[in-house]
């Protein structure tokens, strides 16, 4: 049986994605926990892994309600924490513990630039992160213990958030529907639900997010990707007449402004496509070095890749455009079928990557992969 239970992909994807939420029954039945509660706390403390502990009811000095605190964390963080009502959440989990990348591998039936990464939370009993909602798709998946969800369903919930706090919770926040998920289960939660998970005793709850990038966001990217010489274009008035009123911002300024930005939009547009395979393959943080930074490709080794390594590709009627931790190489059709493999698997034996490193181009990006501790020998 698939994670998700006896609905096929297309099913899910037609009824529920991004409308509904689905609960799945022994969805990970088999999933055997990699760590304890007290090797959470160390790799917190021992990476750089992005992680937090928030609290319900407060930390000293003031204990005021809801609180939370950031890495990097040391052993004494942990040592002061209460019995009860509190949760310890650690994100980019793959990248510190890859044999987790198996708990995402299910979802990639969903493209790889849609997959944001895998967060775990240690929660005491009765910890949680108070009722929240999150701007896009989650996958939650029940480890060791028991986790309480309650959902609202409604489209118009009261979106008031607790004041004095740094933490995103609603005010006010009414369930009418609710599940207890054990070990191996799973909860599909659509964009903009607004969910509260309770633990009840001890749990780790694992989830796989995605994102959504905003309009906002891409933009302003796009927009500082422009060469200086686009950016520095200054506005022209030559010819001027001479204006009655100083205070007035005429129709033929207006035009003549608004017309120097749709140019320099038109003009930067044919880029586009390229840098959103940029921007989507993007590093999040600092990659980890696994190996010496010297180190040549040696052409008879097979290599692996980091899971947090972003690989992608698209096709137009002349090239195949590779792209890898934010850089673009052009590379002839008559690869497709090696890109294809490269961008789908995580594991590389000399033989598939042969007719790759025979292009200069690709031999010189995957040596700065290389080097980058991006991909790595396999042993």
């Amino acid at each position: 049986m698939s994670i998700l239970g006896h609905i096929s992909k297309e099913e899910f994807l037609r009824d529920y994605w991004q409308q509904k939420p689905l609960v799945i029954r022994g969805a990970f039945a088999d999933f055997e926990m990699p760590f304890d509660a007290a090797e959470l706390a160390g790799l917190a403390c021992d990476t750089e892994a992005p992680s937090r502990i928030i609290v319900e009811k407060g930390l000293a000095p003031d204990f005021k309600a809801w609180t939370s605190k950031h890495s990097p964390f040391t052993d004494e963080d942990f040592i002061n924490t209460p019995d009860s009502h509190w949760t310890f959440l650690v994100n980019d989990l793959e990248r510190y513990v890859p044999e987790l990348g198996n708990l995402i591998e299910p979802f990639r039936f969903i493209p790889d630039w849609r997959i944001d990464d895998l967060m775990v939370s240690y929660a005491a009993d009765q910890g949680s992160v108070g009722p929240h909602v999150d701007e896009y798709d989650v996958f939650l998946i029940q480890g060791e213990g028991k986790r309480r969800w309650k959902i609202n369903t409604a489209t118009d919930y009261p979106k008031n958030l607790i004041p004095d706090t740094s933490l995103a919770i609603l005010e006010e926040f009414a369930a009418d529907e609710e599940w207890l998920l054990e070990k191996g289960d799973m909860l599909y939660l659509p964009p903009n639900m607004p969910h509260h998970g309770v633990a009840e005793g001890e749990c780790f709850t694992f989830s796989v997010g995605f994102r959504a990038p905003s309009i906002l966001e891409m933009s302003q990217s796009w927009i500082e990707s422009f060469d200086d010489a686009e950016m520095n274009r200054r506005f022209k008035d030559d010819g001027r007449s001479p204006q009655e009123n100083p205070g007035e911002i005429n129709a033929k300024d207006l035009q003549a402004l608004t017309d120097q930005i749709v140019s320099a939009v038109d003009r930067q547009k044919q880029n586009l496509p390229i840098f959103i395979g940029k921007y989507l393959t993007e590093n999040r943080g600092e990659q980890e070095q696994l190996e010496d930074t010297e180190e040549e490709i040696a052409d008879n080794q097979d290599y692996e890749r980091q899971s947090g390594l972003r690989i992608a590709y698209t096709e137009d009627s002349h090239a195949i455009h590779l792209f890898a931790s934010g850089n673009h190489l052009e590379l002839p059709l008559n690869l497709k079928t090696d890109v294809q493999e490269l961008c789908e698997n995580f594991y590389y034996t000399s033989d598939s990557l042969k007719t790759l490193l025979d292009n200069n181009n690709f031999r010189a990006l995957f040596q700065q992969l290389l080097s980058q501790g991006s991909v790595f020998p396999s042993e």
